[in-house]
């Protein structure tokens, strides 16, 4: 329960952050009627389910991603708790799965990512580094955070001269760069392998369902969060595999 309420919290902070809003203040409110809203109707997934998805007020639609966010949320918290992770990284790895979630939530829905939770939180994984709260060296999460940025910035500035478009948002270096950060630069390199591929078979499937062109926009961080959180919980597994 309590990672389906701090879900329900980082829904707040994504949704007000990009809004360049308070956590704090005002009270939680229906964006489209401004409606103040009561604590029955802020019981994370179940008031949603009851609402229908609607508010109560004025009727309009609530985003699904608020209960998808506060699940996947008690989700990972589990996965985290029952990961093969020494406990004592439990509480970095804790604030790093909050500000990927922040990053999905914030990217799916606005195809935003703020730096309040990317390039901002490139110092606190240095720090935790350097205070042994993760299982790598500062040298290592500056080199991780430096290689995430630098091998995006490079493929989007290649992809920008030779088709005049732009493929990757400035947005998708700072999360990878954060990515880098907490893992260093193999967790980035396998964040970025695991996300492009995974995230290719995706859209794919997608936009043949929903017959969109290949020129529709998605946003390709929360498969860069997908393959961060799958090193993160397995990443024994996957240094073994690195070294044969």
């Amino acid at each position: 329960m309590g990672g389906i309420i701090w879900g329900s919290f980082l829904n707040v902070v994504a949704y007000r952050s990009i809004h360049g809003m308070s956590v704090i203040v005002p009270r939680s409110h229906c964006p489209k009627c401004n409606h103040i809203l009561a604590w029955y109707d802020l019981v994370p997934v179940f008031s949603w389910l009851l609402l229908r998805g609607s508010c109560r007020y004025c009727h309009a639609t609530i985003s699904p991603l608020y209960p998808f966010i506060e699940l996947l949320t008690a989700l990972l918290a589990l996965l985290l708790y029952y990961a093969d992770i020494d406990p004592f990284f439990y509480a970095s790895y804790f604030c790093f799965f909050s500000a990927l979630i922040i990053s999905i939530r914030t990217d799916l829905e606005y195809m935003l990512i703020s730096r309040f939770f990317s390039l901002y939180m490139i110092p606190v994984g240095i720090i935790l580094s350097a205070y042994h709260a993760l299982p790598i060296s500062p040298i290592e999460s500056f080199f991780g955070a430096s290689f995430g940025y630098a091998v995006l910035y490079i493929t989007a500035f290649i992809f920008r001269c030779i088709t005049h478009k732009d493929g990757l948002g400035e947005g998708d270096s700072e999360l990878l760069a954060m990515i880098g950060s907490f893992t260093g630069i193999i967790g980035a390199w396998f964040a970025l392998s695991a996300g492009s591929i995974i995230g290719s078979l995706i859209i794919a499937v997608y936009l043949f369902i929903t017959k969109k062109g290949p020129n529709t926009k998605t946003p390709f961080g929360p498969f860069l969060v997908l393959g961060a959180i799958l090193y993160v919980l397995y990443y024994q597994s996957i240094l073994t595999l690195c070294m044969y």
